[in-house]
């Protein structure tokens, strides 16, 4: 069995406090038409293969793995593959989103032998974003990522993600936000969330509410950071935003023609980039 494991962005991240080791948050998460794909088969022993090197070898899928035949009290092994297309490090989940995915697709090689409440409770213990891929397209994610409130899924929009060349790694970034300290109150992911269920708006409308307390920590601490961002938007000519501690950057168009056009432009400045639509 195989299936498509989807990227995520995030249109708000708001940091609205500390929840024991871990910060709370609340975010509107996305899926995009970017994806890896998993694939699973029994096998004569448990194997976890993916199609570039991680450089973490426990990954979210081993996890999975693990909790799902704990849990279903399942004997067989299996041989899964991960066929790799979400950068690493980037802030689109897809080391979370291969996690989610290898449960769905082994819990449905067992005939659904685990409920959607059992699949959440595990996907809390894999990663803190593994709930929401779960779920449906556009959603509310609060706590710690396990609460997850599914929305109307948003328009078709199209984004243009660009990759810089440096990461961000997720457990660093909490930690200098810790010492920034500069928390949320939600209001900007409840603005989000409004104009998202109200139905009527615009890639503009949808941008000039997007946020990301990760991008407001960066633009004061980072002069790398910034100084990437200003020369992309000089050369794009559009805003771009922070998805999750990064370090993907991506700007909303209404149509794929509109995200061609700025593409074009920073292939001939060598960014690295792509376009993916959002997932209705």
């Amino acid at each position: 069995m195989k299936a498509k494991a989807y990227a995520k962005i995030n249109l708000t991240l708001e940091i609205v406090g500390e929840a024991g080791e871990y910060h709370a948050i609340e975010s509107v998460f996305q899926k995009i038409g970017l994806f890896d794909v998993v694939s699973v088969k029994l096998g004569k022993t448990d194997s976890v293969i993916f199609s570039q090197s991680i450089r973490n070898a426990t990954s979210t899928v081993h996890k999975a793995l693990e909790l799902f035949k704990e849990r279903a009290k399942v004997k067989e092994n299996f041989e899964i593959y991960i066929e790799k297309n979400i950068p690493m490090g980037s802030g689109l989940g897809g080391g979370s989103a291969d996690g989610a995915v290898t449960l769905l697709l082994l819990n449905a090689m067992f005939k659904n032998i685990l409920s959607k409440n059992d699949l959440h409770q595990i996907a809390k213990e894999v990663g803190s974003d593994v709930p929401f891929f779960l779920y449906s397209n556009t959603a509310l994610v609060k706590g710690v990522g396990d609460i997850v409130q599914e929305l109307p899924s948003l328009k078709e929009f199209y984004f243009v993600l660009v990759h810089p060349k440096f990461h961000f790694k997720t457990k660093e970034m909490y930690s200098m936000f810790h010492e920034y300290g500069k928390y949320s109150d939600g209001s900007r992911t409840l603005a989000m969330v409004e104009l998202i269920e109200k139905g009527n708006y615009s890639a503009k409308d949808i941008d000039k509410l997007c946020y990301n307390d990760f991008e407001m920590m960066l633009l004061e601490k980072s002069e790398k950071f910034v100084e990437f961002k200003k020369v992309l938007e000089t050369v794009a000519e559009v805003r771009f935003h922070l998805t999750g501690s990064g370090s993907t950057l991506f700007a909303i168009f209404d149509t794929k023609k509109d995200a061609e056009k700025v593409k074009n432009t920073l292939d001939k400045f060598k960014f690295d980039s792509d376009i993916a639509s959002s997932l209705v």
